[in-house]
């Protein structure tokens, strides 16, 4: 499907835009730049990496494709890079190359990257998460309700900006809806039940809590199953944290809650599992039953002051600033600019 390939082309935009960010490049995705000629050029990735007296400029085009390019891509990007003045052109392709594009390569004195040269420079997890995406893997779970339109979230939003009286205000760098990962997870939760003149029975009771699968922040918790549906939605963080991971630790913290003994041991236990959503004095004990990972939309922007920068995140569903979000991607601000193929400054 298009919107596979799409997506999946933008992945590989955006970890080959890593990879140049962290050798120390300056890195923008999808630049339009016009040439000699007064043509406008796209190019996937541009990287840039200046020492002060000269400049050195990489053209990165990207090609998630199911089959192996051929000769007219890189004679493409070789006009486009003599046309623009680039120092240099490369080629990424998950698939590699025919022959008569090798011998293209050679001659125009482009570089072709493939799975072999992706696997050196990304890693094989990588090369092999990219060819495994399928057309469901960008068909989130999302929560069933009605999203408030960007017409009633943007006041909201421009509201978030700091000043006093209008002065010394953030400016907007962008604002958008996204879909955060959350780990939903079903928990089957005992406690002591005490009625007069009869034994103590232990209930048990299931709960559906959402822990945001950036940091593993307890978000909400609900006594029925959330109703979820399948949709395709852009842009799309991926999960961060590990579900086993989460479920390892809500079972530990319970466990050493019920072990310790002194009253410093126990507050600091019952803060952790009250933190995570848990009323820990009414715990006899906790089972993860089952974890999944679904998607909830909030409308998100970045505000900049003076260098520095942070993220808003306004809940789609309710329209209401959620200082407690914002807070998780401001710190995963690198994380989150990368899953969108936004630069950072």
């Amino acid at each position: 499907m298009e919107y596979t390939a799409n997506l999946k082309g933008a992945r590989l935009e955006q970890q080959v835009a890593t990879y140049f960010r962290l050798n120390g490049y300056a890195v923008e995705l999808n630049a339009k730049l016009e040439g000699k000629s007064g043509a406008l050029h796209e190019i996937d990735v541009l990287a840039r990496k200046s020492d002060g007296i000269t400049e050195f400029v990489l053209a990165i085009e990207c090609k998630a494709w199911s089959t192996p390019i051929e000769k007219d891509v890189v004679s493409k990007l070789s006009m486009i890079i003599s046309d623009i003045g680039i120092n240099k052109g490369i080629i990424v392709s998950l698939q590699g190359w025919r022959s008569g594009a090798e011998k293209s390569a050679q001659q125009e004195k482009i570089e072709l990257w493939g799975p072999e040269e992706l696997t050196h420079h990304l890693g094989a997890v990588s090369l092999a998460d990219l060819n495994a995406q399928q057309d469901n893997r960008y068909a989130i779970e999302a929560f069933v309700d009605a999203l408030m339109p960007e017409s009633h979230l943007r006041p909201m939003m421009e509201s978030q900006s700091r000043g006093l009286l209008g002065f010394g205000r953030e400016q907007e760098a962008w604002a958008r809806l996204i879909w955060l990962p959350f780990h939903l997870v079903e928990l089957h939760l005992s406690t002591m039940v005490k009625e007069f003149l009869r034994k103590p029975t232990i209930k048990t009771t299931p709960v559906w809590a959402l822990y945001n699968a950036l940091d593993d922040r307890h978000f909400l918790s609900m006594s029925i199953a959330p109703s979820t549906a399948t949709q395709h939605n852009t842009p799309v963080i991926p999960a961060k944290t590990k579900p086993k991971a989460l479920a390892t630790t809500l079972t530990t913290t319970m466990k050493k809650f019920r072990e310790v003994t002194t009253d410093n041991a126990k507050a600091r236990y019952r803060k952790k599992l009250v933190s995570f959503g848990l009323a820990a004095d009414a715990l006899e004990n906790l089972a993860v039953e089952q974890m999944t990972v679904i998607h909830y939309p909030f409308f998100a922007g970045m505000f900049r002051r003076r260098g520095n920068e942070r993220l808003i995140a306004i809940n789609a569903y309710t329209g209401k600033f959620d200082p407690t979000v914002s807070k998780s991607l401001t710190e995963n601000m690198s994380f989150v600019s990368n899953a969108m193929g936004i630069n950072q400054r």
